[in-house]
């Protein structure tokens, strides 16, 4: 996977935010963070580039699905992973492209989200 990756982590769980982060960091990434929908959306607006968006789907503020509308706006065939705990992983809501859009519940191991980055960021550039 090139180093020169950005990807925003949306998570409210600070634990698990900072294990990804540090994880994907270790791994060669750039990594923005953010812990609800206000802060994501302010990234999103001043971000001058993302390669890939990994959002949880239930934050203290919202709905990590609705911040990929914004996202898209600005980078249309941006890479989307959402993760989800509580079972309401809404598929019929997305592209329904694996290339564009995974579903990953928790529990999930690091290397999990590390090789859908690295598979669908390939995908992305071929």
């Amino acid at each position: 996977m090139p180093s020169s990756l950005t990807v925003l982590l949306i998570e409210d769980d600070f634990l698990i935010r900072t294990c990804l982060a540090e994880f994907l960091l270790d791994n060669g990434l750039t990594v923005r963070e953010a812990d609800h929908c206000a802060e994501a959306r302010a990234i999103i607006g001043a971000e001058p580039k993302l390669d890939a968006l990994v959002a949880d789907m239930t934050l203290p503020d919202g709905d990590g699905m609705t911040l990929v509308q914004p996202a898209r706006e600005r980078w249309p065939d941006l890479p989307v992973i959402y993760i989800s705990g509580h079972g309401d992983l809404r598929r019929g809501e997305t592209s329904g492209d694996p290339a564009r859009d995974r579903f990953i519940s928790k529990p999930y191991t690091l290397a999990s989200i590390l090789e859908a980055l690295e598979d669908m960021t390939s995908a992305a550039s071929d």
